[in-house]
């Protein structure tokens, strides 16, 4: 059964792992955002949602030392003394941090990162107030005045490394006095979530392109993992079986080196990523699961597909079924491969019979013909494609992402020979999903949800209003025959009846939900994919119920 809905508002999404912690006892909990925390007791190999904090961000643990555990989360400070079976909360101011006596830190600043130095002083990485350090409840200053510090590390050395939000890792050797980046190999992301060290020595990262590793106390980073390559990791932690667990959105892996395992915490049991009307009417989604078939409207689901997380759906001009995933590309009803594309799909467009596009999450676009699999040679420059439509006028255009001069970039690209070449016509942003009503008039969902428009088939582009007047989290845009728009925002569904001028929001029956895709049917039958199921709404999107 999915989890009850609860409305977390514009800041909703994916779950998030953002902490791990393994008790005196053995067990192996995690903390995600939004979702609570789940428990496993076999090393990771199976896990059981626990506890009260099913609705809360669950940001950091530590354990007591009389063995029972704190977690730091969005509704203030709990406790555990049962392995994290049961929690109490202790107060509910929102916190990031907590060590085993307590939480602390600088008055004045939202403390991202609390770490106890082996002299017994505490440092605190803050957001947007550098690094400083207490000593007896006095907090001081360190240094990096206006960074925002996400990870600190103190090594076997007594190096001190923070990573930061747009700075990469800076490392000290002078027990904080002053910060600089290191003079070789840097990491290959300036986000870095999270530092710790493993037995051997050596330093890991989690980035938002994978995990880096330094052997050198933090002075130069290689690649580390290439199966995690493209992910955010936002947790990283080494178990006492010298194994390490990593979390990023959604995905939580087992591993070491370059052998890992992906393992289901049990936080999203009915994530669903992609939907797709049929011509003989049924519905069809990409899930968690693998790919879900509904012949009734979307009232009950079944499995056709199991096995891997589907992306992406495409429809052939045969009437054919296309899967993307993490198994490369299938073909229904058998579900058979269509070659070996290598890297995970994230969008498919069929071009022609035989000849097919597909984006991926870490390799740009890739090309089908002649019944093989290729990168594009003429393809966008960017290494995440994450959709392709093609335009009234017969014009493809694919949105995309990257990290350009240590920032998140993308663009949208147009072509009109068939994906052989493409031009840029908007840049400036990652943007995520497109959609063309019938007015001919198409719109770009860029990070953070700012829309554009185009009425020149692509040509041009103007930035519409920020909806609802904030930013947010941009998951998925999708219109409809009647020309509204639908915007997958955060934990929000919104509609916009005026061409992306105002939006209202959709919250009777989808409330608190992040809607990855959305595709109208035929007969005008909504039908949404989303962090906790499938839904349908036959009036619009005024009122949702959700499949089973």
């Amino acid at each position: 059964m999915p989890p009850s809905l609860h409305n977390e508002g514009l800041a909703g999404g994916p779950p998030k792992f953002y902490t791990f912690v393994e008790t005196p006892s053995g067990a192996l909990l995690v903390g995600s955002c939004v979702c609570g925390v789940s428990r496993s007791r076999d090393a990771g190999a199976t896990w059981q949602p626990v506890g009260e904090l099913d609705h809360i961000s669950i940001n950091s643990f530590a354990v007591e030392p009389d063995g029972r555990l704190l977690a730091a989360t969005s509704g203030g400070l709990w406790r555990s003394a049962d392995d994290g079976s049961t929690w109490a909360p202790i107060n509910d101011d929102p916190l990031h941090a907590v060590l085993s006596d307590g939480s602390d830190g600088p008055e004045g600043s939202t403390t991202f990162r609390l770490l106890r130095l082996r002299d017994g002083r505490k440092l605190a990485g803050t957001n947007g107030d550098g690094v400083w350090i207490g000593d007896g409840g006095k907090w001081t200053q360190l240094g990096m005045p206006g960074s925002i510090v996400y990870s600190l590390l103190e090594t076997s050395s007594g190096t001190l490394l923070a990573g930061t939000r747009g700075d990469g890792v800076l490392r000290s050797d002078d027990g904080g006095a002053t910060w600089s980046s290191p003079s070789n190999t840097p990491v290959p992301d300036v986000y870095v979530h999270c530092l710790v060290q493993l037995a051997d020595g050596s330093v890991l990262a989690g980035t938002g392109l994978g995990i880096s590793i330094s052997t050198d106390d933090g002075r130069s980073w290689g690649s580390y993992a290439s199966e995690l390559h493209g992910h955010r990791i936002f947790a990283i932690r080494e178990l006492a079986d010298s194994r390490i667990i990593a979390g990023s959105y959604a995905h939580v892996w087992v591993g070491r080196d370059e052998k890992w395992r992906q393992v289901d915490p049990g936080l999203t049991p009915d994530e669903g990523w992609a939907v797709l009307f049929a011509d003989d009417g049924a519905i069809y989604a990409g899930t968690k699961a693998g790919v879900m078939r509904s012949d009734d409207r979307g009232a009950t689901w079944r499995n056709i597909a199991p096995g891997s997380v589907v992306f992406a759906l495409a429809k052939t001009a045969s009437g054919e079924i296309l899967a993307g995933g993490t198994d490369g590309v299938k073909v229904g009803p058998d579900w058979r491969p269509v070659g070996e594309v290598g890297p995970r799909v994230y969008a498919l467009f069929e071009v022609a019979p035989d000849h097919l596009l597909a984006g991926t999450l870490t390799e740009g676009l890739y090309t089908y013909e002649d019944g093989a699999w290729g990168p594009l040679a003429g393809g966008p420059p960017d290494w995440q494609i994450y959709q392709i439509i093609r335009s009234q006028s017969g014009r493809l255009l694919a949105c995309s992402g990257a990290i350009i001069n240590g920032e998140k970039d993308g663009s949208v690209y147009t072509s009109d020979d068939d994906g052989r070449s493409w031009v840029q016509t908007l840049s400036g942003r990652s943007y995520y999903k497109m959609t063309q009503t019938s007015d001919g008039t198409i719109y770009a969902g860029g990070r953070r949800c700012y829309i554009s428009r185009s009425t020149d088939d692509g040509n041009t582009w103007e930035l519409c209003p920020l909806p609802l007047g904030q930013e947010s989290k941009m998951y998925s845009l999708a219109g409809d025959k009647a020309g509204r728009l639908f915007l997958g925002a955060g934990g929000q569904l919104l509609r916009s009846d005026d061409g992306a001028q105002s939006w209202t929001i959709l919250d009777n029956g989808i409330d608190g939900v992040s809607v990855y895709d959305l595709r109208e049917g035929p007969d005008g039958l909504l039908a949404a994919a989303t962090s906790v199921g499938l839904f349908v709404s036959d009036d619009g999107g005024d009122n949702w119920h959700n499949g089973t």
